[in-house]
């Protein structure tokens, strides 16, 4: 027990030391291995019961669901693609699509209560290998086996051989087997239970959190806070040490002496599928949601883009033309920015200036040492306001009192490795999004205080 410290009502375990995500060098899988959180001294008053895995397919701020079903008592966790086998029973009564009476045809279509997947994936890189193929599932009628039609995977949708077959051993026609309403139907088929991105530059982070017993709270256990855990990911091939932390500080110094103040939106790539208001079979073999669609905005998920996430890029350094087309006059501003290494920026993500433009997020660059991000430069070019991400909103800023100073910019944490959890979290999760500041002097009357909207333009004139 760490002298003078007992563990209170309120009180979190801290998360498990040195944690790593290394590669087995198979793609769609991660390795994360991780210390006894028991052995932290500040960790002894707790009955620790193991390690909860949290994952993020956006960005190092999440958000962040859990991958592992129960608290892991080791220290190690393989996280990949799994898919699993089960079997399902459809009720007649709403298990259905068409029971022989679809439109101009008497197709008989029933529909599972989850989208149907391959048994293995065969590409389990950036999306899941959706069933669609008659052997990829079993269709049991009454407790015998009948082949099926076809499968389509994405919404669960199996249709049965409805006509009568030939049969080339017999030479005789085979009839259909057709179910009817007091008939037994089960679908024996594989539901996707995790899916690992990998490819195309996509990267996942992962935060360990420790999982001990607490009787105050309505689940018996109590875990660290996210905001403490440190978020981990195979990018990070060597562990940041003092000298380039220091490096990223002063970068981050840098920008906030000159640089211009945005809010970053991360384009999602996994997620709630959005409808699109189009129909689900050309939806999947086109590939291409609505770029009209409000609910996802063009990305084929529910909600679009996370964020708004508050920082800081180099400043603007291009000109700007109007160019004329065949579809009318518009302007063309494209210019080379830089800034820190978080969060982390694709091709596709963008960004809202305090005038609301909005300029698309081109290809990045990462100089690093040893494999530890240091800058991202990339190439931003400009919206014109009738494009779809001019309807993402910018909500969820933070109201505070005017005027009151505020800053914009998440420290680079320091948190020793078994200290107490006290202070602002190292490591926030979700959006850090705030109104633009205007700085206030408590000890200069209002008449004659000249008020600015960053910290160094106070400290240099007030």
């Amino acid at each position: 027990m760490a002298t003078g410290w007992e563990a209170a009502e309120g009180s979190f375990p801290l998360p498990p030391a040195n944690g790593q995500a290394l590669s087995p060098f198979q793609p769609g899988k991660v390795d994360l291995r991780w210390d006894d959180p028991a052995l932290l001294s500040r960790n002894t008053p707790f009955t620790i019961v193991g390690v909860n895995v949290y994952r993020s397919d956006s960005s190092d701020r999440g958000p962040y669901f859990r991958v592992n079903e129960v608290p892991l008592g080791g220290s190690f966790y393989r996280d990949q693609t799994t898919n699993v086998r089960i079997r399902e029973t459809i009720p007649w009564a709403t298990g259905w699509r068409f029971k022989g009476d679809a439109p101009n045809d008497r197709r008989w279509v029933l529909c599972t209560s989850k989208p149907i997947v391959k048994k293995t994936s065969e590409a389990p890189f950036q999306t899941v290998s959706y069933a669609n193929a008659p052997t990829d599932v079993q269709l049991f009628i009454d407790g015998q086996e009948v082949p099926v039609h076809d499968v389509f995977g994405p919404q669960g949708e199996i249709q049965l051989i409805n006509i009568a077959e030939f049969n080339v051993v017999t030479e005789k026609n085979r009839a259909a087997v057709l179910p009817s309403e007091t008939s037994t139907v089960e679908v024996v088929y594989h539901v996707n239970r995790n899916h690992v991105q990998s490819g195309l530059d996509k990267f996942s982070w992962y935060r360990l959190a420790t999982v001990a017993l607490d009787s105050n709270t309505p689940s018996g256990y109590t875990e660290t806070p996210l905001g403490w855990c440190e978020p981990l990911t195979l990018l990070a091939v060597e562990r940041l040490d003092y000298i380039w932390r220091e490096a990223v500080r002063r970068n981050q110094w840098i920008l906030q002496q000159g640089g211009e103040r945005v809010k970053l939106f991360i384009r999602r790539t996994s997620g709630v599928s959005c409808g699109c208001q189009i129909e689900g079979h050309l939806r999947e073999y086109s590939k291409q949601p609505s770029n009209r669609c409000q609910v996802c905005f063009g990305t084929g998920y529910i909600g679009g883009f996370d964020g708004p996430y508050d920082d800081i890029v180099a400043p603007d350094d291009a000109e700007r033309r109007i160019s004329q087309s065949q579809f009318g006059r518009r302007k063309e501003h494209t210019y080379e920015v830089w800034t820190g290494p978080s969060p982390l920026l694709t091709m596709r993500d963008f960004m809202v200036k305090q005038t609301n433009e909005r300029y698309s997020v081109g290809a990045v660059r990462r100089p690093s040492n040893r494999g530890n991000i240091l800058q991202q430069h990339f190439t931003i070019a400009y919206l014109d306001e009738g494009d779809i991400r001019y309807k993402v909103p910018v909500d969820g800023t933070t109201e505070l009192p005017w005027p009151q100073a505020r800053d914009n910019i998440v420290p680079l944490p320091s948190r020793p490795v078994d200290g107490a959890l006290e202070g602002p979290t190292p490591w926030p999760v979700g959006p850090y999004n705030t109104t633009p500041m205007s700085t206030e002097k408590s000890g200069t009357p209002d008449t004659v205080e000249q008020r600015g909207r960053s910290r160094v333009w106070e400290n240099q004139n007030s």
